[in-house]
């Protein structure tokens, strides 16, 4: 049954109640009413009807909404039989003691319990949206393929995180990074197997870094890592990533196995510098271990555009040609 004809049953037999204890019941004399209790009485009711009324509009049969619902309706059953006790004796006295008293309380319980129940799932209904938000957040600040940082991520909420840190008591060194040879791979073994070293390269790198950096899917086959730290300490996650990803055996769907490897330029973002031009500078870097071989790391110098401080390490890989080294089927 709707709410709306459960509560116009309810009026129906209040106003047969009502009737029946005028007929039944003494009278109090007009010098004892006490008129304020009554006006007092008149509002609450009418206040109660309002919340009624808000109440049977609300769509949807929840057990909140349902205790509230009866929480009100004892309540209007008890406050018009107060409002009666202001004009009447109502007898025998356990009736005025049930319809009056007890019902108002059980009543009171009654909305307690369904606000208390209605704000935890408010509550809870907050925390899910927050945690859509975020998932909705994260997967707009991350690439699709790697699970990196993107160039959104980088360029937005990163760069004015940045903005606020403070570079000389934490200081920050940046990585670039450039999988050497991929035009050449991607050529040879097709756009499928290019997507899959990406993804390989990505995995290396996550962990490789720790939990305070920030590593980024630049553009392409071209990653940046933003280190939390100072140059000896970025250039061993340099020589962490270049030494696993070059150990570490990539096979094709042929079953051949490749030689891969990585380009790292570093640049360390000094107090005061632009993001940018930290970023140049990195870049710049890895052109130079490009240009000096491949497969090495090169470290900007602080204190010049244009000089290197160290020279490319690694060096491994000198040639521009993908070597496949055929070993047979993996089963």
């Amino acid at each position: 049954m709707r709410k709306t004809h459960q509560f116009s049953i309810l009026l129906a037999l209040l106003a047969l109640w009502t009737v029946h204890l005028f007929s039944s019941c003494q009278w109090l004399p007009a010098n004892e009413i006490n008129y304020f209790d009554l006006y007092s009485e008149a509002f609450i009711l009418l206040f109660i009807l309002f919340l009624l009324w808000v109440n049977i509009r609300v769509t949807g049969k929840t057990t909140q909404t349902l205790r509230l619902f009866y929480g009100l309706c004892l309540l209007f059953i008890g406050h018009v039989h107060d409002l009666l006790d202001e004009i009447i004796i109502i007898s025998p006295a356990y009736l005025s003691l049930i319809l009056e008293n007890i019902a108002s309380d059980v009543g009171i319980i009654f909305i307690t319990l369904g606000l208390f129940r209605w704000s935890s799932e408010y509550k809870a209904q907050v925390n899910l949206l927050k945690q859509q938000k975020l998932a909705l957040t994260s997967a707009s600040n991350t690439d699709s393929m790697t699970g990196l940082y993107n160039r959104r991520f980088l360029n937005s909420e990163f760069k004015q995180e940045l903005a606020q840190a403070d570079l000389l008591n934490a200081p920050h060194t940046l990585l670039m990074l450039d999988l050497d040879n991929f035009k050449k791979f991607n050529d040879r073994f097709g756009h499928l197997q290019g997507d899959i070293l990406i993804k390989h390269a990505a995995q290396i790198i996550k962990t490789a870094v720790r939990s305070d950096d920030y590593a980024f899917r630049y553009g392409g086959e071209e990653f940046l890592v933003v280190i939390q730290g100072d140059l000896p300490l970025a250039r061993q996650v340099a020589e962490r990533v270049q030494k696993i990803y070059r150990n570490t055996e990539h096979r094709l769907d042929t079953g051949e196995v490749t030689e891969i490897s990585v380009s790292i330029g570093i640049m360390p973002l000094l107090n005061g510098m632009e993001f940018e031009q930290a970023l140049n500078k990195a870049d710049q870097a890895l052109y130079q271990a490009k240009k000096q071989g491949k497969d090495c790391i090169v470290e900007a110098a602080t204190d010049s555009p244009s000089e290197f401080k160290t020279p490319c390490v690694g060096n491994t890989i000198a040639s521009d040609d993908i070597n496949p080294l055929h070993v047979g089927k993996v089963f």
